[in-house]
């Protein structure tokens, strides 16, 4: 065989060889938790200057934000006093969460999202720290219920998200999204944090921009769907702006592009674009439903069917941002979420009770517990008591479920968001066939898998999406390099006995960032209240061997091939 024949022999065996793809190889799982907090690791902040990571601790009126050391992120560490923040409305006690964090490692300060107990009355904070000695810096005030904090790409801006959630017994506080400019910050004069004034926008008639509106957004609003007795028996129609109440609009999480803050609706079904330069919302899109094919039963393996035929409502929790060709898409977690008091929820099956169904549903469904309200097809399957109508006569001709168990990227266009992809069932399929621990919890008339924790970052030129599974601990990777044609890379599913992890948040840190000098994949899981089920879990992201890897690859192949040969000789 001549040398050049045997070289592409060498190159096609180590193509075909060779890994195909990117991989996720785990290098820490430690407890999220510290002496002295509770319920730690739902969000983690990485600091590339300090390679220390920031994790929120929050529970038991003790509010804080605990350190760690992840200079080696295969040996991480608890260092230094936590970043306490349980006095922040006076005694602990009126404190309710801490519910997210971020750093911004050039100006060297961090800051965490703060909610009061009585967060539909008193407005929300956050609280700065700096990220070398962990000192507080101080608060300010922000909207009502802050849930998510995040820093602009540039670092000229925090934008944080106050959600304004509901909270039974008590009248709607306004959501919003607050913009503080920290263009002035350095590391030097921290303390005109807490004096600086944040623009805040929630969802009135006059901080929506031309041509924008409520009309036609899911709305829970206490009027449409009342707070005790008989649930509703119709349909409320969202253009009728009797039923929409600007303070039924529950921002939750935010992804920043250039001058553009895409903002996720979670309750409403929608994504707002938020125009940094006029501070005003630019756009309003409802993201209908996707079909979705899927297991509806409280079914476990090995009797998983995963074949009914359901609309979803996407409500995103988690979303991100990025751009192909100048053109931006949004990423969304198709997670759902309900009202805390479950009144805009009732099981497809229900007939009897304050949650009946039969009175919402058209006639034309069984108005027993057979067919395809049946328990073993979509009886137990919650569906939304306020969607589903087709024909604008107040019944239910649709049944539609909160959540659609995929991801989606959009296109932002003039006119809105446009689905590109949808991952369709592909969570569930793989999760029956490749996971059983991933059933054991029966949520499949619930929300399935639940996909919430969602980022992405770029390797090697590539795009590339994770996404966690609040229900079954799995975290899955896909290439999403072309938006319209994403591809499936990898799985790993985390666990301790059987033990809920959950996890809630993610942070990809570039190969330039990170301590190991290649990409890693940070997830906080919210557990269950115990040190061993809160976690904080990092992964190596191994990159998609290049064309010019295969060759060497191949050379090595060759090179043995040669040796092997002259050594028979």
């Amino acid at each position: 065989m001549s040398t050049f024949r045997l070289f592409l022999f060498g190159c096609a065996f180590a193509t075909i060889c060779s890994p195909a793809h990117a991989q996720l190889t785990l290098l820490s799982n430690i407890s999220a938790n510290q002496a002295g907090g509770f319920s730690a690791g739902e969000i983690a902040a990485f600091d590339s200057v300090t390679d220390r990571l920031f994790v929120t601790s929050s529970g038991s009126n003790v509010h804080r934000v605990n350190i760690f050391d992840m200079a080696n992120p295969s040996s991480i560490t608890a260092v230094g006093t936590p970043v306490d923040f349980s006095t922040t409305f006076g005694a602990a006690v009126n404190m309710l969460s801490l519910s997210s964090v971020a750093v911004n490692s050039a100006k060297g300060f961090g800051v965490a999202s703060l909610i009061p107990t009585a967060n539909t009355t008193t407005l929300g904070k956050v609280g700065f720290f700096n990220l070398s000695t962990g000192a507080v810096i101080g608060t300010l005030d922000v909207g009502y219920h802050p849930d998510s904090v995040t820093f602009s790409p540039d670092g000229s801006k925090l934008v944080i998200v106050n959600e304004g959630e509901f909270s039974a017994g008590s009248a709607n506080a306004p959501g919003s999204i607050s913009i503080l400019d920290i263009s002035s910050i350095n590391s030097g004069n921290h303390a005109s944090l807490p004096g600086l004034t944040p623009i805040t926008r929630d969802f009135t008639a006059a901080n929506l921009g031309s041509g924008v509106s409520l009309s036609g957004i899911r709305n829970s609003n206490i009027a449409a769907v009342g707070t005790s007795g008989t649930f509703i028996a119709s349909v409320p129609d969202f253009t009728n702006v009797a039923n929409q109440d600007p303070n039924a609009i529950e921002p939750e999480f935010a992804s920043v592009i250039g001058n553009k803050v895409f903002v996720s609706l979670q309750d409403n079904n929608a994504i707002g674009e938020y125009d940094l330069t006029t501070n005003q919302w630019t756009q309003i899109t409802n993201l209908g439903t996707i079909a979705q094919t899927i297991d509806a039963s409280d079914n476990t393996l090995p009797t998983i069917s995963i074949t009914q035929t359901v609309h979803g409502l996407p409500m995103p929790d988690t979303i991100a941002t990025y751009t192909v060709a100048s053109k931006t898409y949004v990423v969304t977690a198709n997670e759902g979420d309900a009202r805390a008091d479950d009144r805009d929820m009732s099981r497809f099956g229900d007939i009897a009770g304050d949650d009946n169904m039969n009175p919402i549903i058209d006639p034309s469904f069984p108005v027993t517990q057979t067919g395809i309200r049946a328990n073993g097809q979509q009886g137990r399957l919650d569906i939304s008591r306020i969607d589903g109508d087709t024909n604008a006569d107040g019944k239910i001709d649709r049944p539609t479920m909160i959540g659609t168990r995929s991801f989606t990227i959009w296109e932002s266009t003039a006119t809105g968001l446009v689905q590109q992809w949808d991952s369709g069932s592909f969570f569930e399929n793989y999760i029956r066939d490749n996971d059983a621990l991933g059933w054991v919890d029966g949520r499949s008339d619930n929300k399935g898998p639940e996909p919430e924790a969602l980022a992405i970052g770029e390797i090697g030129g590539k795009t590339y999406a994770f996404i966690g599974m609040e229900r079954t601990n799995g975290i899955f990777m896909f290439d999403i390099t072309d938006p319209t044609q994403p591809t499936f890379v990898d799985f790993q599913r985390i666990s301790t006995g059987n033990i809920p992890l959950r996890p809630e948040g993610m942070q990809f840190v570039s190969a330039s960032d990170s301590p190991s000098g290649g990409p890693l994949l940070i997830v906080g899981f919210e557990g269950d209240g115990t040190a061993s089920s809160e976690r904080i879990v990092v992964f190596s992201v191994v990159p998609e061997p290049s064309t010019a890897g295969l060759l060497l690859l191949g050379g090595l192949a060759l090179w043995k091939l040669r040796a092997r040969r002259r050594r028979s000789c």
